[in-house]
């Protein structure tokens, strides 16, 4: 199994979550829940709902967005406005209880945080802007995919066609096709790298970022040196652990340190 593949095969398989059209768990009742919108790392879509306990979604309402070229989302390059209209439709408004970012998704929900002004951001495992990143590659295994998206469409997409069951993967993250798969997985990792993205985010939201010690997707180091640039972020290590963690049991630890605050 290549690197590259590697990282996106663990994007699926362990953050298996995440998925617009608009898909949310309200329920048929009276009772106005708190908001949480989940944004997972790519490929993103509406699945990772799935996954949230149900004693969650008794107390929250939980919705999600597929990024461009995934699930049934229409391909198209990925923007701020985009990312908006997206979480707009997905039924995120202005000053929601929160966003819960994980992997690629983390600098999102920190985008959404800044637009929306939520009460809430939390980050789990989450890429970092490019300067923060290349510090510490040397130490990723994710090295050779970001030098690949970044020096075009063409070279990253020579390296994924050499992935084994390519076809799969595609399914499982719901595009029409390999070649649907690869142009939005391009695009989807060239905008969490891009500069419009970080310019975007205010440095000073609050935001409860966790992040394994050992993840060699995002080296810590990566997080730590992002994180200095955000005075109001917590950087909470999680011990032993690697980038392919349980996500669901911190999207848990987040809520429930919400509820103390």
């Amino acid at each position: 199994m290549t690197l590259i593949f590697k990282f996106i095969y663990l994007a699926i398989a362990s953050l298996i979550f995440i998925n617009v059209s608009c898909k949310t768990n309200a329920s048929k009742t009276s009772v106005i829940k708190p908001t949480i919108c989940i944004v997972g790392g790519t490929p993103s879509t509406t699945d990772i709902l799935n996954f949230i306990s149900d004693s969650l979604k008794a107390k929250y309402n939980f919705i999600s967005f597929n990024r461009p070229g995934f699930g049934d989302a229409k391909y198209e390059e990925t923007t701020e406005d985009l990312i908006y209209k997206l979480a707009k439709n997905a039924g995120l408004k202005e000053h929601d209880y929160g966003v819960i970012g994980i992997s690629g998704g983390g600098p999102i929900a920190m985008l959404l945080t800044s637009k929306f002004k939520l009460k809430h951001c939390g980050v789990i495992s989450g890429m970092v802007s490019r300067d923060e990143y290349f510090k510490f590659a040397d130490a990723a295994i994710t090295k050779d995919l970001f030098t690949n998206v970044l020096t075009g469409f063409d070279g990253f997409k020579a390296a994924i066609l050499k992935f084994p069951n390519l076809d799969q993967i595609a399914k499982q993250a719901g595009t029409e096709s390999e070649e649907m798969f690869i142009k939005a997985s391009y695009n989807d990792l060239n905008y969490v790298v891009s500069e419009s993205l970080y310019n975007a985010i205010n440095k000073d939201i609050y935001v409860d970022w966790w992040h394994g010690e050992n993840d060699v997707n995002v080296p810590f180091k990566s997080a730590e040196l992002f994180l200095k640039n955000y005075k109001n972020a917590t950087l909470n290590v999680i011990p032993n652990a690697s980038h392919d963690i349980d996500s669901v049991v911190y999207i848990q630890k987040l809520i429930d340190y919400w509820e103390t605050k």
